[in-house]
């Protein structure tokens, strides 16, 4: 564990060419979610809630347990029809495990089957205290997301927890620490807005020995913003000689992982979207772990990398000694060769034996309520 009071003074420690890995060892730790969404810096809506998230490393296939708790609105428990049925849904989605790629997205879930039988039994008491079109109309509408991968994969990226905390953050950095991508965010619930975002990550260890790491962007998105609220995927101006101003946006978010394995302490995100001359849109989150105490620090992985860098330099040097009777390793210049007796019909090599080898939601309420507001 790390103790230096000077950690803040020191380069960051990358693996080679500028790559942060994640190396959280089995745990389980529980993270605060916080959504707040402001119209001209006016708060009119925040949902709160707290996720428990267990980390499972399969010979370095990373497993995510996530299991949300109850969930505030306004600092409230749901309260409306709407809320209380998206409310039941939205849980019968936890727990749910699944599967990352290294550089931190989601690979694939692996409870699809276990989610929907969830669902199944739970659509039941929806319809024993639910009564009306409304209530079959939403629940028809999720009965396909439950029952759909690719739809459930969908919404869970329209959730505001997983869109942000599994970003990819273990990838390899030039040599000035930054990287740029496309990053699309749900802005409008299940409606994204295009980002051009550069990625960069701090030079030294922060004041409370992390890892920061900040990502700015800014709309590149060719819709307007009536386009974008309504639902449509293209420019409707590239196929008119009106011409119509872009959507204006930007994002910045702040990450802080653990020294010791790169997992996440923390997330801090704000996204402004102008949606007209006089009213503006912003939406802010955070995500923090919930330690059991302020001097909380993870476990380490520096020895077990360490052991493996050296067991691998070790085979490496194994690999050189392989003995070949065949090949001279060396001949003196100007020497003449000695007469040497046929060699024999099989191939004599020597290995010397080094034993056996060793391998190594808030967007889903967004969701819910646009159902509403299609015609």
């Amino acid at each position: 564990m790390y103790n230096d009071a000077n950690m803040n003074n020191m380069k960051i420690k990358f693996d080679s060419n500028f790559t942060l890995d994640f190396g959280a060892a089995n745990q389980t730790r529980v993270y605060g979610f916080l959504y707040e969404n402001f119209q001209n810096d006016i708060l009119k809506n925040q949902v709160f809630y707290e996720i428990e998230v267990t980390f499972k490393d399969f010979n370095g296939n990373y497993v995510f347990e996530i299991n949300r708790r109850e969930v505030h609105i306004n600092n409230k428990i749901p309260a409306s029809k709407i809320e209380q049925i998206a409310n039941v849904a939205g849980q019968a989605i936890f727990p749910i495990r699944i599967k990352l790629k290294r550089d931190g997205q989601i690979d694939e879930i692996l409870n699809q089957n276990e989610i929907a039988k969830r669902w199944s039994i739970e659509r039941k008491n929806i319809f024993e205290y639910y009564k009306g079109s409304n209530a079959e109309t939403i629940i028809s509408k999720i009965d396909d997301l439950f029952l759909d991968e690719c739809r459930l994969m969908q919404s869970i990226n329209q959730n505001w927890f997983f869109h942000l905390f599994f970003k990819p953050l273990y990838v390899s950095y030039s040599e000035k620490l930054r990287i740029k991508h496309i990053w699309k965010s749900p802005v409008f619930g299940n409606q994204f807005i295009e980002y051009g975002a550069v990625q960069t990550v701090q030079e030294k260890y922060s004041h409370d020995d992390k890892i920061s790491i900040n990502v700015d962007g800014i709309s590149i998105d060719e819709r307007t913003i009536d386009e974008i609220r309504s639902g449509y995927n293209f420019s409707k101006s590239k196929f008119s000689e009106s011409e119509a101003a872009c959507v204006e946006s930007k994002f910045n978010v702040d990450y802080k992982l653990y020294t010791e394995d790169r997992s996440i302490f923390s997330v801090n995100g704000t996204f402004d979207t102008k949606i007209d001359e006089n009213t503006n849109h912003k939406i802010q989150v955070e995500i923090y772990h919930l330690a059991e105490s302020s001097s909380y620090r993870p476990w380490s992985d520096a020895g077990m990398k360490e052991n493996a860098r050296i067991f691998q330099a070790w085979q490496e040097s194994i690999d050189d000694d392989i003995i070949d009777f065949r090949k001279p390793k060396w001949q003196v210049p100007n020497t003449p060769k000695p007469k040497i007796p046929k060699p024999p019909g099989e191939r004599i090599e020597l290995f010397v034996g080094v034993g056996p080898t060793v391998k190594t939601d808030s967007g889903f309420w967004h969701w819910i309520k646009s159902i509403f507001k299609k015609k």
